[in-house]
């Protein structure tokens, strides 16, 4: 700014200030002898202000953001927000992300498939090759065109991703495990005939429907008093449900108190 008064201030060759000159090299203002000319050319302080407020006005407007531009900054942090962000995908940090994880990848062998119901942006399979130096048949689905996109995007299509309804998956897609991470703690479905238990059984029985090992799930407990905003699911409940339909069936609620992990393995 300071480059534009003197300019605005020196454009009639008037470089003089209340008797003082500015040295461009110091950048200080100095009191020398003054010429006949130079005292022509000098302006009062009320002038510089003037002119000071003038260009302060002047760099106002020219950082006056159009709509077109606001709107492609907006875009360009919610493009950033889904693709990078662990918030974005329901972890307060990329570290709880990645513990979350791991309690999950404890139960697939090495060299194992895996089927991923509420990938979001099919984060698990580059955490099961940067954390366990390891690669993965994967594959995940989600509902979520938004995630799958920046999915697609930061991963450059190197992760199997499909934007499907979980319950309508083709027959043939097997893998050894289906695992689901969280996602039958809130509903983003429209479905209004289907309440939340009916649906954590039917997505768990779909989930069985496509794997040849068995199925991983990640749920949200009702053993805490925190107010989460999550659907919060009883151990015992969800157990015995799921032992009387599959028979080899497992709790584990060691990693939290605020999630178990309930495990079915297939006959």
């Amino acid at each position: 700014m300071l480059n534009k008064i003197k300019k605005l201030i020196m454009k009639k060759d008037q470089k003089v200030v209340d008797g003082k000159v500015y040295d461009n090299e110091t950048e200080t203002w100095n009191e020398p002898e003054l010429s006949l000319q130079e005292k022509s050319d000098l302006i009062s302080k009320e002038e510089f202000d003037a002119a000071v407020e003038a260009v302060e006005l002047d760099e106002t407007k020219e950082l006056d953001i159009t709509e077109t531009d606001e709107s492609e900054i907006n875009q360009s942090f919610d493009d950033e927000y889904l693709e990078y962000s662990s918030e974005a995908v329901g972890y307060e940090n990329r570290e709880q992300q990645w513990d979350t994880y791991r309690v999950i990848a404890n139960y697939i062998d090495q060299g194992d498939s895996v089927l991923d119901f509420g990938c979001a942006r099919g984060d698990f399979e580059k955490f099961y090759q940067t954390d366990l130096g390891l690669d993965i048949d994967y594959i995940g689905v989600d509902m979520n065109q938004q995630l799958i996109d920046a999915g697609k995007k930061v991963y450059n299509d190197e992760v199997e991703l499909l934007c499907q309804d979980w319950f309508s998956l083709d027959k043939d897609l097997i893998q050894d495990w289906s695992i689901n991470i969280g996602s039958s703690n809130l509903r983003y479905d429209a479905d209004t005939v289907r309440n939340d238990k009916t649906y954590l059984e039917d997505t768990i029985s779909s989930m069985l429907a496509h794997c040849e090992k068995g199925a991983v799930l990640l749920l949200a407990s009702d053993n805490t008093d925190m107010d989460d905003g999550l659907i919060n699911w009883n151990a015992g409940e969800v157990f015995n449900w799921a032992q009387k339909e599959f028979g080899n069936v497992a709790i584990d609620h060691s990693f939290s108190d605020s999630i178990f992990t309930l495990i079915i393995y297939k006959q």
